[in-house]
């Protein structure tokens, strides 16, 4: 049956139908999946987990059934127009919003593939026994299988579908291995299922505050509990920012448009589109952080034994990740803490109360092979094995995806889309930035580096969105194509774009005078996108 007959038959079937068909059809929102379900949203469901237990169940659900709306949005506007997105948006929107967009994508990737380069690295050296390997011929060889993968999926013919293939494979491994882990946890009764479920539904004032067990840690401080309570606040807020922010990032939005073209879609493939995005991209990603966030919170939240023993001292291997915390908390009280000699600063370590000890356990930023660890009385021997695999996958089809994105944006800049020397070259770039990881972040947790990562992106995607939501009422864009009816529509990507803002701007508000600046920013690019919004869609006189 061809494609079209099979798009005829889908729409005209029952709900089973569709799904057999569209199932089969389905493709770029598994891309999509590929890097959504990367090391950001790794880190940003297991940090979430240690610091909020269940309770942020909902949060990452929430983050991705808005990206779905406004996805949806991207995709009826490719699928709807035969110009391209950015060229569009540049022509009937704003110049200096479509460059925003791209310059955006552009910095999300390289600063996200690097994050995903040091996740695959640390998988390497912690879960499958590459401890001993040089940290840049992990990196290398990373570097070397990625690039070759890319230059292959711009080959035409079956070769370009084996990239399909292998993100769909890996994607699967992915939701399969976290998954079985927390069937095991509910199995062996670790997981209280009725916290679960209480943590399904959204509580937005759990946003401000620390948990219940966090806050007994925190009043156990006594005299320092004010700086404890800030600290895990502030903790707490980069950590939910981190998992909204990777559920769908400001490249993602670059990405969608163009691997719709590459399939051929177009305004018959509208209604697969969409069924698309919640198949391939909503779904996966619910199951895979969900997944993560509970093995975390039954392994990590408001617990201290797998970091110090009953003494208060840092179990072997866990010095590094305790002593973050520690020493931020001794900077607050000793203004020179940074200057003192090294047999000093043990001393003040160790004569920190256990219970402030036991707290900065609690918030440490656990590895990737510390979460395998813990599961080892569910899982065995082969915890570290099942972990590395998944996070592994994770890094690769997250770093191929971000690469294929930058190679698309340069591709654009240039105006030289389809030109795999252009594109390849401007896949490279977050590449690099991966390959020299090892140089950019020293941390004692490789995985904490999706952190400012994610938190960076957060920033940025208000562009998107922004962009369109204007394109989506663009008369001179869509014409005809249009939506007539656009009040529930624009209620829905108005919400979206809002709560992208707030984000946004909770992300800055921490950030001093750098923030400002950047909330300062965001504005004038929202007031010139509008003005130019509104200049180029003006009605025409009968």
């Amino acid at each position: 049956m061809t494609e079209p007959d099979s798009l005829t038959k889908a729409r005209q079937g029952g709900f089973f139908t569709k799904l057999s068909i569209y199932g089969r059809l389905s493709g770029p929102a598994w891309i999509q999946a590929a890097v959504t379900l990367g090391g950001g949203s790794l880190v940003g469901a297991l940090y979430l987990g240690v610091i909020g237990g269940y309770e942020f169940l909902w949060l990452q659900p929430l983050a991705m059934l808005c990206g779905i709306v406004m996805l949806g949005a991207i995709s009826y506007v490719t699928l709807s127009c035969e110009e391209r997105p950015f060229r569009l948006m540049q022509d009937k929107v704003s110049p200096t919003l479509a460059w925003g967009w791209l310059l955006a994508t552009v910095v999300a990737n390289v600063v996200f593939c690097a994050a995903q380069f040091g996740l695959g690295r640390g998988a390497i050296e912690s879960n499958l026994g590459g401890e001993g390997l040089s940290p840049f011929l992990i990196t290398g060889v990373l570097f070397l299988l990625s690039l070759g993968l890319v230059a292959l999926s711009q080959r035409p013919g079956p070769a370009s579908q084996v990239i399909d293939h292998v993100l769909k494979g890996l994607v699967g491994v992915i939701v399969v291995a976290f998954v079985g882990v927390v069937g095991v946890l509910i199995g062996k009764g670790a997981v209280p299922v009725g916290e679960l479920l209480s943590g399904l539904v959204p509580d937005f004032g759990a946003l401000f505050r620390p948990t219940s067990e966090m806050e007994t840690a925190i009043e156990a401080t006594q005299g320092l509990s004010t700086f404890w309570s800030e600290y895990v606040i502030a903790e707490q807020r980069n950590r939910i920012i981190t998992a909204f922010g990777t559920a769908v990032a400001v490249n993602m939005t670059f990405l969608l448009p163009y691997t719709l073209r590459r399939r051929g879609w177009g305004k018959a493939h509208r209604e697969l589109a969409r069924f698309d995005l919640a198949l391939g991209l909503f779904l996966p990603f619910v199951l895979g952080v969900s997944a993560l966030v509970i093995a975390s919170a039954a392994s990590f939240h408001a617990e201290s034994a797998d970091v110090l023993d009953e003494e208060g001292s840092p179990l072997p291997g866990m010095e590094a990740i305790f002593y973050e915390v520690v020493d931020k908390r001794l900077a607050f009280e000793h203004q020179a803490f940074g200057a003192l000699p090294e047999e000093e600063v043990m001393e003040l370590r160790e004569a920190l109360p256990l219970e402030e000890k036991r707290l900065a356990a609690m918030l440490a930023n656990r590895k990737v092979d510390n979460l395998a660890r813990a599961l080892e009385p569910f899982l065995g021997g082969s915890s570290q094995i099942i972990f590395g695999v998944g996070v592994l996958a994770m890094a690769i089809s997250t770093m191929l995806v971000h690469m294929m994105m930058n190679g698309y944006a340069i591709s654009e800049a240039c105006n030289r889309v389809g030109q795999a020397k252009i594109f390849l070259l401007g896949a490279s770039m977050p590449a690099l930035t991966g390959l020299f990881s090892p140089w950019l972040w020293s941390g004692a947790s490789k995985a904490a580096m999706a952190v400012p990562a994610s938190v960076t992106a957060t920033t940025l995607l208000p562009i998107a969105y922004l962009a369109f939501f204007l394109l989506m009422n663009s008369r001179a864009a869509l014409g005809s194509e249009l939506p007539r009816r656009r009040a529930g529509l624009n209620g829905l990507l108005l919400g979206t774009t809002g709560v992208a803002t707030l984000a946004s701007v909770w992300a800055l508000s921490g950030k001093g005078s750098v923030g400002i600046l950047g909330m300062g920013a965001l504005i004038l690019l929202a007031a010139i996108g509008v003005l130019g919004f509104l200049k180029r869609n003006r009605p025409q006189p009968n």
